[in-house]
Order: structure tokens, then sequence, then C-alpha cells
């Protein structure tokens, strides 16, 4: 049955028409009110889809900031890696300089040669373990759950 406006009922209706009018109210009534009920059913499904795109927006936007911080560790990593990486590249060209150098001298010069020599292989062992550091930190980075003591 479609829905009726109130309008449509006369205000005073006649004395012998009372019953057939109550019917008609009472059917627009019934009618109205499984329509309100559908409508309400319709909503709530509607605001159930709504939370559920509310929760997920909230997850991505969790695993939009875990990726971020990553992203930022990865940076930072990567900045202290080309330092060291630099770092060893300057200290091989002194040692290669140094070794060129020595073949060149002779005498009191050859012992100061290699005494430089030795500083940049110290200097070069110091670098590799600054390398070594960062890579076990990088490891660890990547393995959460081995800093909680987790097993692999």
């Amino acid at each position: 049955m479609p829905l009726r406006s109130a309008s449509e009922f006369p205000i005073t209706p006649d004395p012998e028409a009372l019953e057939g009018t109550y019917q008609d109210c009472r059917a627009a009534l019934v009618s109205a009110n499984r329509s309100r009920g559908v409508l309400k059913a319709q909503s709530d499904r509607r605001g159930v889809v709504i939370t559920e795109l509310q929760r997920e927006l909230v997850e991505l936007e969790a695993d939009l900031a875990d990726e971020g911080r990553a992203k930022a560790r990865l940076h930072a990593l990567n900045a202290k890696l080309g330092s060291v990486i630099r770092e060893l590249e300057e200290t091989g060209d002194a040692m290669v300089g140094l070794i060129d150098e020595s073949e060149r001298q002779s005498g009191f010069w050859l012992v100061e040669m290699f005494r430089r020599l030795i500083e940049q292989a110290t200097r070069w062992r110091t670098v590799k373990a600054k390398a070594a550091a960062l890579a076990a930190e990088a490891v660890e980075e990547t393995n959460p759950s081995d800093q909680l003591g987790g097993q692999p």
C-alpha cells in the first residue's frame, strides 16, 4: 500500500463512514510503520558499514605511520652507511697513496711511511667496525621480536 498523507483523511468523518475511515487510517499507519522499520534497518546497516570503514581507516593510518617511521629509520641508516663508506674510501685511498710514496722513498722516510700506513690501517679497522655495528643495528631493526627475547 502506498504511503498516504494525513491530509487525505477527513478531520471530522461522517458517522456512517467512521468505520471505513478508521480502517483506512489504521492501514495507512501500519504501512507507515513498516516503511519506517525498513528505513531504520537500512540506516542501521549503513551505520555498521560506516563503523567498519572507520576502523579500516584507523588501521590504514597506523600502517602508514609505521611505514613512515620505517622509511625514516632506513634513511638515517643510509646516511650513516654513506658516511662510513666515504670514510673507508678515503682511508683506502690514503693507504694506496702512502704505499705509492713509500716505493719512491728509502731510509728514514720509509720508516715514517710505514708508521703512517699503520695509522691508516688502524683507521680502516675502526671504520670497518662501525660498518659492522651499523649492519647489526639494521638487522635488529628488521627483527624486533629478537629485541624482545622472542624466538626466531
